[in-house]
């Protein structure tokens, strides 16, 4: 992989795009204090962010994926969701990220969202949050046959986007974003402000991980340019 050039950048959207991991832990707990179970420890509901919502509260009411309890959960956290959370969208927006994309933009890199989302609820905080126009595609949960950490999303995005999976770089803050990568054959770039630590995301296989978004453009370049070195040192020998 390390001598394709990168010409296209896949983002995650919760925890790496927009600062929505603390109110989605809210609604979560919210959700499952109006449930006759336990509620789990915070950081085990922190831990299901970024999966597939039928998914998280299965693990997290320890139920099966089917269980009506579930699609309950999955109802009631989604339409809290948008009255507590999508009106404040725009704020939510880490700061220094419409500024990266318009860049990486205007160098000619084709951008796209892969996220655990369902669509609507995906652009339901895009669209508020002004940031739909920066990407060429929006992959979402249902859009390809398995989700993270399985590498259809990312591959379904490849093409969509017209780039080979080689060309493509994956931005996330999970686990399962850096697992998707490298099972699609795409590089990795782990951020910290979300919900995993470096080290998960370096273990996971993250190539190098950054602290804020400023560092991530700086990763960005710095990976950019080392393709570039080595294909300028193919093409000499």
């Amino acid at each position: 992989m390390s001598g394709n050039r990168t010409t296209a950048v896949l983002f995650d959207l919760d925890g790496t795009l927009l600062d929505t991991p603390g109110a989605i832990v809210s609604v979560v707990n919210k959700v499952l204090a109006e449930s006759v179970r336990p509620v789990p420890p915070r950081e085990r509901v922190r831990a299901t962010v970024g999966r597939p919502l039928a998914a998280a509260f299965a693990e997290l009411l320890e139920l099966e994926q089917e269980h009506c309890e579930v699609a309950r959960a999955v109802d009631r956290f989604r339409k809290l969701f948008r009255e507590d959370v999508v009106p404040r969208a725009r704020s939510l927006i880490f700061p220094g990220v419409p500024e990266l994309l318009v860049r990486l933009r205007a160098e000619g890199l084709a951008l796209a969202i892969v996220t655990s989302k369902i669509r609507v609820s995906a652009l339901e905080l895009l669209e508020p949050a002004g940031l739909t126009h920066h990407f060429d595609a929006v992959v979402c949960h249902g859009m390809a046959p398995q989700g993270k950490p399985h590498p259809d999303p990312a591959l379904f995005a490849a093409r969509e986007l017209g780039r080979e999976p080689g060309a493509c770089v994956v931005v996330g803050d999970a686990v399962d974003d850096v697992r998707m990568a490298g099972a699609a054959g795409m590089r990795a770039l782990g951020v910290t402000y979300g919900v995993a630590t470096a080290e998960q995301l370096t273990s996971a296989g993250a190539e190098s991980v950054a602290e804020s978004v400023r560092a991530l453009s700086e990763a960005l370049d710095g990976l950019r340019s080392s393709t570039v070195i080595t294909d300028r040192i193919r093409a000499d020998t």
